[in-house]
């Protein structure tokens, strides 16, 4: 992003509601740059990437990851806590079934969407501001028998919480029609598959079955995924085939209702993963991917420009066509046609999204550098020719995929399959005036850029991912250095990018 599967355990991250990022670089010439020098003053800003969209991104997890119950679903990067404060983000949740003003009756199922930035403890039910009951796993589904109180509107309340004893509530009223006798014994609904906490790759077919008894007869059957009712039956029993090539990755619920002929029901709640699961990287120690030319990226917000175009896009041109040099006619792509398209103001220290960037790639394309020289001097509104967009159509990506800042082995193997892997961090002062044999592996005490780069390599004997700057060669080992895994993931947020 946001099961039985767990979470991990993230370090306080930054605020980075990244995946956009824009940032100062130095002064540019037409042809990739080779300035040793670089400004100590940096422009800096973050645009977030639109949520919606990200959910439908596939992602890309190694099955260790998996297996360790590392995640249990997307977390939005802008409700990370701050590196070095207490979490002090509320859960977020709200009340899928029963609806608003929904007239109920007998036992109900109180079925919720609760999510948090860290990790939802508890959610408890309360009735007319009694509490009632509590769960503590998810889907979080507590069980309410409305024959409690008498018939007349009443308010139900759930409440999340964390484990920082952060809380928000969410409330509905229902309109309760008890019979003063007659049948109040709810039916007993089940999903015999699929099986709770099960992970499936992306664009598979799942076969949800759902049976229901009750001590009189079933009236209706129903199954929802995300809240939303996808099919339903008038019998006991009920099959759904649901192909997820629509659906976002990550934490997916679906539930089944039951009801019988005097208004009790019940309902009975799964959840599924969607993932791309990769192979493990090769037993090699360390990979590194030959590059385009250090370019820089000179006083202009185009990092993102840079990362996504020019070093990942140039870097899957020259593997896929099997080239064994570079060239500014034929793998080295324009930042400057990507950047003044994608821009999100129109101010030349504007900065962009990186999934606005892969998704103007997929549609538009990218032209060469040639085709388009970058100058950070020339201003940032000149739009691409008629004959500058015909040859980007022709390089247009057919995906990409997002994985887990946390999941060193997908990163690793995305690299060992020679793909650059694209991420934004938060840089600090050191890291800004890195110098060559640098390694960041420590927060300076100072400096928040938030800036767009690519990973092209990494190296266990260092315990680092091999890094390639857009400052030009004067910055770091000639435009490159190396980031500490560990230390990667207290500057970053929980999603980086691999075109694929």
């Amino acid at each position: 992003m946001k099961t039985a599967i767990r979470y991990y355990a993230l370090p306080m991250l930054l605020v980075l509601t990244v995946l956009a990022a824009s940032c100062s670089k130095e002064k540019s010439s037409q042809s990739p740059e080779e300035q040793t020098e670089i400004l100590q003053t940096r422009n800096g800003g973050v645009v977030d990437d639109d949520s919606a969209l990200q959910a439908n991104v596939p992602v890309i997890v190694s099955s260790g990851f998996l297996q360790s119950g590392a995640l249990i679903e997307n977390i939005p990067i802008s409700r990370i806590a701050a590196k070095g404060k207490p979490d002090a983000i509320a859960p977020t949740v709200s009340i899928l079934s029963p609806a608003n003003s929904a007239s109920v009756s007998g036992t109900i199922s109180i079925l919720v969407s609760a999510t948090d930035n860290i990790k939802v403890t508890s959610v408890t039910l309360s009735v007319d501001g009694s509490a009632k009951s509590s769960s503590t796993t998810a889907p979080f589904t507590n069980v309410w028998n409305s024959g409690t109180v008498p018939n007349g509107t009443h308010t139900l309340t759930v409440t999340a919480k964390d484990a920082k004893g952060n809380s928000s509530s969410s409330s509905i009223q229902v309109s309760v029609n008890n019979v003063t006798a007659g049948d109040i014994t709810a039916p007993t609904v089940n999903i015999t598959s699929p099986t709770s906490g099960a992970s499936y790759d992306a664009n598979t077919t799942i076969t949800i079955n759902a049976s229901a008894s009750d001590n009189v007869g079933v009236s209706s059957l129903n199954i929802s995924i995300d809240g939303t009712v996808v099919g339903s039956s008038s019998g006991s029993s009920y099959s759904y085939t649901w192909n997820t090539n629509t659906a976002g990755s990550g934490i997916h619920t679906i539930s089944s209702t039951a009801k019988d002929a005097a208004g009790n029901q019940s309902i009975k709640s799964v959840t599924v993963t969607i993932n791309t699961v990769v192979v493990e990287p090769p037993s090699t120690s360390g990979v590194r991917l030959t590059m385009p030319p250090v370019s820089n990226q000179g006083s202009e917000g185009s990092c993102v420009a840079f990362a996504v175009g020019y070093a990942a896009r140039s870097a899957e041109q020259y593997y896929r066509s099997g080239a064994s040099t570079y060239s500014n006619s034929t793998n080295i792509f324009s930042p400057e046609f990507l950047y003044n398209q994608v821009k999100f103001d129109v101010e030349c220290s504007s900065g962009t999204a990186m999934q606005t960037a892969l998704d103007f790639m997929k549609v538009t394309g990218i032209c060469t550098y040639q085709s388009m020289p970058y100058s950070s001097s020339n201003g940032c509104s000149l739009l691409p020719s008629s004959t500058q967009s015909t040859e980007a159509f022709n390089y247009k990506i057919a995906s990409y995929a997002k994985l887990y800042t946390t999941d060193r082995a997908a990163i690793k193997s995305m690299i060992s399959q020679k793909h650059p892997v694209i991420i934004t961090v938060v840089a600090d002062n050191s890291f800004i005036a890195a110098k060559a044999g640098f390694v960041w592996k420590t927060y300076s005490g100072s400096g928040s850029l938030a800036h767009c780069i690519v990973i092209c390599g990494y190296d266990d004997a260092k315990n680092a991912y091999l890094i390639m700057n857009s400052w030009g060669t004067g910055w770091g080992d000639a435009g490159y250095s190396w980031i500490d895994y560990d230390f990667f993931t207290t500057r970053t947020g929980t999603y980086c990018y691999a075109i694929n």
